[in-house]
C-alpha cells in the first residue's frame, strides 16, 4: 500500500502530523456539539410530541439499539476503508442526520430517528478514535485524552448554544437545521487535514516475538479486561450524568446549584482530559490510571459517607478529574492488543463502554429505590475500584514515532 512520501517517514509532531490532530479534534468537538444540541432540546421535543416519561425510555432504546449497531459496523467498516475515507463521508451525514429527527410526528417516528442518528454517531465514534490513536501512534506521544477533552468542550458549546436558543423561543426545526447544516460544510472542509486512510488499513505494529495474524473478530484476554475497564468507567460517568444534580437537590441545593454542582463535574472532567495526556507522557499509563480511579473512589466515596450539599459538590468535582481520562487510556491499549486490528479494537471496547454508560443510571435507580440514593451512588464508586484491578491491561510498550515507509508498512522507534 502506497502513501505520499511526505509520508515515507513522519517524526513526532511534523508539519503533516500537526494538521491532522487539530482536525481529529475538530471532529470530537462537533460531535459533541451535535449530541448536545439534541439533548438541549429534548424537553421541548418531548412536550411537542406529547411524549410521556414511558414513551421518551422507549425512544431513549432506540437510541442505544441503533448506537450499539453502529459501533459494531464502525468496526467492520474502519479498518477496511481507513477511518479517514469513513470520517470525510459519514460525518457530514451524522450532522444532517439530526434534521431526521424533525421528521418525527409520533413516537414510533422519534424512535426510529434517534436511531439512526446514534447509528451514524456510532460510526463517527469508531472511526474518529482509530485516527485519534493513529495520529498518537505515529506523533510517539500521547494524545487521545486531549482530544476527548474537545469533545467535552462541544457538549459544553452545543448545551449552552441549546439553553440560549431555548430561551430566545427559537424553534426547534430553525435550531437544528442550521446547527446540522453549519457543522456539516464545517466537517466536509475541516476534514481535509486528516491522515491518508493508509494510516489504519495496513497492519499495525506488533510486539516482538508475535507472528500470528491479526484476526477481525476475536476478543483475546487482554481486550476483555480493557473492555470491562471501559465498561466500570462509563458505567460511573453515566451515572454522574444523570444522577449528580438529583443527589445534590435531596441534599438541600437549589435547582440552579445543583446546576452548578453538575457543571464542577464536566468542568473538572474537561480539565482531567487535558491534564492526561501529560500525566500519560511523563509517568505511563498505568500509574495516572490507578491515581484517577483512586482519586474518584475516594473522592466520591468520602462525600458520600460524609454526607452534605457542598462535599457533594467537591466530591462530584474528583470523580469527574478522576474518571475524565480514564476511558481515553483504555482506547489507547487497543493499539497493543496484538491479536486484534487496532480498529476492531477500539469498537469492541468502546461497545462495551457505550453498555456501561446507559446501564449505569438505570442501576442505580434500581439500587436507590428500596434504600436511598447515597447508596445508589455508591455503585459507579465500587465500579470505578474494580476499574483499577485492570490498571495493568493499559500497559504498552515504550513507544516512539511510527516511520511509515512506502510500502505502507510501519516500523516502530523505541525509546
Amino acid at each position: 500500500m502506497m502513501l505520499p512520501n511526505h509520508l515515507n517517514s513522519m517524526p513526532a509532531m511534523t508539519s503533516t502530523c500537526r494538521p491532522a490532530l487539530w482536525s481529529v479534534r475538530l471532529m470530537f468537538f462537533l460531535t459533541g456539539a451535535l449530541f448536545a444540541t439534541w439533548a438541549a432540546r429534548i424537553p421541548a421535543i418531548q412536550s411537542q410530541l406529547d411524549v410521556d416519561h414511558t414513551g421518551l425510555a422507549i425512544a431513549f432504546a432506540g437510541l442505544n439499539l441503533g448506537a450499539i449497531v453502529g459501533l459494531q459496523a464502525g468496526g467492520f467498516i474502519t479498518p477496511r476503508f481507513g477511518s479517514r475515507a469513513v470520517l470525510r463521508l459519514v460525518m457530514p451525514l451524522f450532522a444532517l442526520s439530526l434534521s431526521v429527527v424533525l421528521l418525527a410526528n409520533n413516537l414510533t417516528g422519534l424512535s426510529i430517528a434517534l436511531g439512526v442518528f446514534a447509528f451514524a454517531n456510532s460510526l463517527v465514534d469508531v472511526s474518529m478514535n482509530a485516527h485519534g490513536v493513529a495520529v498518537e501512534r505515529i506523533a510517539g506521544r500521547p494524545l487521545l485524552s486531549s482530544m476527548h477533552a474537545y469533545h467535552s468542550l462541544g457538549m459544553i458549546s452545543g448545551a449552552g448554544l441549546g439553553a440560549l436558543a431555548a430561551q430566545a423561543g427559537l424553534s426547534i426545526r430553525l435550531h437544528f437545521s442550521v446547527v446540522s447544516l453549519l457543522i456539516a460544510v464545517i466537517a466536509l472542509f475541516g476534514s481535509r487535514a486528516l491522515l491518508p486512510s493508509a494510516v489504519d488499513t495496513a497492519s499495525a505494529p506488533v510486539p516482538d516475538g508475535f507472528t500470528a495474524p491479526r484476526r477481525a473478530r476475536h476478543w483475546p484476554k487482554r481486550l476483555v479486561i480493557l473492555g470491562g475497564v471501559a465498561f466500570c468507567v462509563a458505567l460511573a460517568e453515566g451515572a454522574a450524568n444523570d444522577w449528580a444534580a438529583v443527589y445534590l437537590h435531596e441534599r438541600g441545593a437549589s435547582s440552579s446549584l445543583a446546576a452548578v454542582g453538575f457543571g464542577a463535574f464536566v468542568t473538572a472532567m474537561f480539565l482531567g482530559r487535558l491534564a492526561g495526556d501529560h500525566l500519560v507522557s511523563r509517568f505511563g499509563p498505568v500509574r495516572p490510571f490507578l491515581l484517577g480511579t483512586m482519586t474518584a473512589g475516594i473522592g466520591m466515596g468520602a462525600a458520600l459517607i460524609i454526607g452534605g450539599m457542598w462535599i457533594g459538590i467537591v466530591g462530584f468535582a474528583l470523580f469527574g478529574f478522576g474518571i475524565s481520562y480514564t476511558l481515553p487510556v483504555a482506547l489507547s491499549a487497543s493499539r497493543d492488543v496484538s491479536e486484534v486490528h487496532p480498529t476492531r479494537a477500539i469498537a469492541n471496547i468502546s461497545t462495551l463502554g457505550y453498555m456501561g454508560f446507559f446501564s449505569g443510571p438505570m442501576l442505580i435507580g434500581i439500587v436507590a429505590t428500596p434504600t436511598s440514593l447515597a447508596i445508589g451512588l455508591a455503585v459507579p464508586v465500587a465500579f470505578v475500584f474494580l476499574a483499577g484491578l485492570g490498571a495493568r491491561a493499559v500497559n504498552i510498550r515504550e513507544q516512539g514515532p511510527v516511520a511509515i515507509t512506502p510500502s505502507g508498512d510501519r516500523s516502530q522507534t523505541y525509546r
